[in-house]
């Protein structure tokens, strides 16, 4: 039984995740149970470079293996994503090379995905928004789209739940970077009219 929630605790586990092929395969893992071969087709990759990155994930225990099938002299193996959502553990402790490291091959899976959706509907994606935004928040400016951003990840996992055979459900994709940009430093005026 697939887990809810995985909570990423080790350097081992990040480093698996920190690939944007390793977090593409997921991706197709978390709603699916496909083989090498069946992952390799669904992202356009090649085989055995599909398996190194399956394996590294199942060394990691991001992935499981589900079933081994005889087919001739052929074994296929199946594989599933160990949880429905991860997260990274407070307690985790991230260098900088780690973090960038995560950051970019989190960008770049997306981006991947992204051209592929370009590709597929040969230049126009249905339904696609694409926003990107600065602006200067207050903490309860802060509070209220964490808010925004908590509940819409609430829908999303509980949809996991749901299977893609129902009648009208189609698979999205959200992608979003909220981050620090820059903070204002205090000026003495600043710090008068407080």
């Amino acid at each position: 039984m697939k887990k809810y929630e995985m909570i990423i605790e080790t350097a081992e586990q990040l480093h698996a995740l920190s690939h944007p092929l390793r977090q593409r395969i997921l991706n197709v893992l978390i709603t699916g149970e496909l083989s090498n071969k069946q992952i390799a087709d669904e992202l356009g990759e090649s085989a055995p470079k599909v398996h190194f990155h399956v394996k590294e994930l199942l060394n990691a225990g991001i992935i499981q293996l589900t079933k081994e099938e005889v087919k001739g002299s052929i074994v296929e193996k199946k594989y599933t994503a160990a949880a429905r959502s991860f997260r990274l553990s407070p307690s985790l402790e991230l260098s900088k090379a780690d973090q960038h490291m995560l950051y970019e091959s989190t960008f770049h899976a997306t981006y991947q995905d992204l051209l592929e959706s370009v590709d597929y509907y040969e230049g126009v994606i249905p339904f696609a928004r694409i926003s990107q935004q600065q602006a200067w928040l207050t903490k309860k400016e802060m509070d209220v789209i964490n808010e925004h951003l908590s509940s819409i990840n609430e829908i999303l996992d509980a949809s996991r739940l749901n299977q893609e055979n129902e009648d009208g459900v189609a698979l999205y994709s959200l992608s979003y970077f909220f981050h620090l940009s820059s903070q204002r430093k205090s000026t003495s005026e600043d710090k008068e009219e407080s």
